[in-house]
């Protein structure tokens, strides 16, 4: 997918940051991402384009796709919404084939009038919420599973060990709207509601008033449902109060140690990717490893692994796509992926159905940051 459109805005973005790129670098295929490199969640933005970086460069090295290179445009939206939709249209503008790797359920939610007009596909973001799944949302394809299967997974577990008084605080935007909703359909189920239900604004670490409410219900368990600056901050001011739940925190989260440090251990975080730290015998871990162990970052993580996975899914997608590779052409083809196996990690998908994978695990983090299972 050769075009002038890809190469005007490689040298918009070169030229921006006073970066000259040779007549011999121009990509193949422009593949676009916005996300979050300046915000409460930009570390975690960071390491995900790591692992999708990491994935094309080795794919590009090898010879590409059909001998055309990836090349990855990502744009920084600061988790606003409103500059995720500016740096959308221009991608679309630019004729992209795909957007990657997106972050931010309203983030997501906001571009997809936009996306479905223009009829491009959106691969992989890091939401997990119902309203981008049920009912189905067109043009959408995700590759972790929903929230309401990861606070299943916590809330099940919690049970299971005894712990029934749950308070939630959850990010006040529809992220985790949905999520307190998904959170109180399964304590319902099991006969239970919530101990204590406080909000902390969207972006924000503002949470005294909800470390306040915490406190006050003394719950035995407290899911945050939310980033990980904001998760960092409310385990804090809990603890700096003298009161010391088990926390759970979601996926989107789990980089909780970056911003926690040692005070993150013990805290259990769900998963939606496989264990990206030892082989056991997965082929896509083994080819993950191998591959960044190749990178100037060597570290493995989650976030990392679920990027190179949404990487090699757009690659692999785009490679069953007959050439000449259109938005249209390739919308079809994702539509019929069915147990599509990635290395021992598969995603589905149909005319009706963009949930892709159900895969979720808990992890405790560690002192060091690492993740016991």
């Amino acid at each position: 997918m050769k075009n002038s459109g890809s190469r005007r805005l490689a040298a918009i973005l070169a030229l921006s940051l006073g970066v000259a790129i040779p007549a011999t670098s121009w990509a193949d295929i422009l593949l676009g991402h916005s996300g979050d490199l300046s915000g409460t969640s930009a570390a975690l933005t960071r390491d995900y384009l790591r692992g999708m970086t990491a994935y094309f460069d080795d794919l590009n090295k090898k010879g590409g796709i059909r001998g055309e290179k990836i090349k990855l445009v990502s744009l920084d939206d600061g988790f606003n919404p409103d500059k995720t939709m500016e740096n959308t249209k221009a991608l679309i503008d630019q004729n992209a084939l795909a957007l990657v790797g997106y972050r931010g359920t309203a983030n997501v939610l906001k571009i997809m009038p936009v996306v479905q007009a223009a009829g491009i596909a959106q691969v992989g973001n890091t939401s997990g919420a119902k309203s981008l799944r049920d009912p189905f949302v067109q043009n959408v394809f995700h590759v972790r599973a929903s929230t309401t299967d990861e606070i299943e997974a916590a809330v099940g577990h919690a049970w299971t060990v005894g712990v029934t008084r749950i308070g939630a605080v959850y990010q006040d935007d529809a992220f985790g709207k949905e999520g307190l909703e998904a959170l109180n359909a399964a304590l319902k189920k099991r006969g239970g509601a919530a101990a204590a239900v406080a909000p902390v604004p969207r972006g924000t670490v503002e949470v005294a008033a909800a470390a306040d409410a915490m406190v006050a219900a003394k719950p035995q368990a407290v899911l945050f449902i939310g980033q990980s600056k904001p998760a960092a901050a409310l385990i804090k001011a809990v603890r700096g109060k003298g009161v010391n739940p088990q926390f759970f925190v979601l996926s989107v989260a789990s980089g909780l140690h970056a911003d926690l440090g040692e005070a993150a251990a013990g805290v259990v975080a769900s998963q939606v990717v496989p264990y990206p730290f030892t082989e056991l015998g997965n082929p896509v871990v083994r080819e993950y490893q191998t591959i960044i162990t190749k990178t100037p970052e060597t570290k493995f993580s989650y976030n990392s692994m679920e990027g190179f996975l949404n990487a090699k899914l757009i690659a692999r997608a785009i490679s069953k796509t007959p050439a000449p590779v259109t938005r249209a052409k390739l919308l079809s083809t994702l539509e019929a992926l069915n147990a599509e196996d990635l290395g021992g990690f598969a995603v589905s998908y149909g005319k009706q159905s963009n949930l892709g994978s159900r895969f979720v695990a808990l992890t405790m983090i560690r002192k060091d940051g690492t993740f016991a299972r």
